[in-house]
C-alpha cells in the first residue's frame, strides 16, 4: 500500500529558483545536497551545452552562489553551488513519514518531484510543511501502488546515460541529429552495444507505460 505522486513547488526561495525561471529551455536535474565546514552545497544537472547562459544565470540567483562546473558530457554538466536559502525541496525531516524522492526536475518557475509515499498522511505532511513556509504546493499526478506499479521504471545508469545522450542529441528527432554510430563513438562502445542498451532500455519504458492488459491485435 502507498502512493506516488508528482508535485509541482514554487518559491522564489526555493534552490535555483531564478535560474530555472531565466532559463526556461534548459533542463535541472537537483542531484543530492550536503554540508561540510557550516556551509551546504547541492549538486545539479543542466541538460544543455550553453555553459555561458547558464553560468552567468546562476552567479545572478540570491538563492545559490560559487557556482562550480564539475564535470562535462555531452549536452550534460554537473554543476555544485553553495546554497544561500534555508528553504529545502523536499524536507529531510519527510523521510520519517516515510517518503521516498524518486527524482527532482526543474518545471516552471520551480521543482517538479516524483515522491513514494505511504500513506495519505505523509502527502498531507508534506503539503503541510510547504504550505507552512509559503511554498506553492500542487499535486500533477496521484496514484495507488497497490492497483498498479506501472509508472515506477527501473533503468541502469548506462541505461539513462545513453538514453539522455540520444534524447539531447537528436537521435529520436526527425531528421535525426546524430546516428548509432555518434552514440557508440561519445560513449566508446561498440555499435552493437549501443543498440543493445537502447533496446533494453526503451523496452523497459514501454513496459512501465504502456497497459499490461492491452495486446495489440494480431
Amino acid at each position: 500500500m502507498g502512493f506516488i505522486a508528482e508535485v509541482h513547488l514554487v518559491h522564489d526561495e526555493l534552490a535555483l529558483a531564478a535560474t530555472i525561471e531565466n532559463r526556461p529551455e534548459t533542463t535541472f536535474r537537483y542531484e543530492y545536497a550536503t554540508s561540510s565546514d557550516e556551509q551546504r552545497y547541492l549538486f545539479c544537472s543542466a541538460f544543455s551545452d550553453d555553459h555561458e547562459a547558464i553560468e552567468s544565470a546562476m552567479a545572478s540567483d540570491p538563492t545559490v552562489s560559487a557556482p562550480t562546473r564539475i564535470a562535462a558530457f555531452e549536452n550534460r554538466t554537473i554543476y555544485r553551488v553553495v546554497l544561500e536559502t534555508d528553504l529545502e525541496v523536499v524536507p529531510d525531516r519527510c523521510g520519517e513519514c516515510g517518503l521516498f524522492v524518486f527524482a527532482i526536475t526543474s518545471a516552471e518557475r520551480g521543482w517538479s518531484t516524483r515522491v513514494y509515499l505511504p500513506d495519505r498522511d505523509a502527502l498531507t505532511a508534506f503539503r503541510a510543511w510547504c504550505r507552512d513556509r509559503g511554498v506553492s504546493f500542487r499535486v500533477t499526478q496521484l496514484y495507488d501502488t497497490s492497483i498498479s506499479d506501472s509508472g515506477t521504471f527501473h533503468l541502469t545508469e548506462q541505461q539513462h546515460e545513453i538514453l539522455m545522450m540520444a534524447y539531447y542529441g537528436g537521435y529520436f528527432d526527425i531528421p535525426r541529429g546524430m546516428t548509432q554510430d555518434d552514440l557508440a563513438e561519445r560513449l566508446g562502445i561498440s555499435d552493437s552495444a549501443v543498440s543493445q542498451r537502447l533496446r533494453r532500455a526503451t523496452a523497459e519504458l514501454i513496459a512501465a507505460t504502456v497497459e499490461n492488459d492491452r495486446m495489440p491485435n494480431q
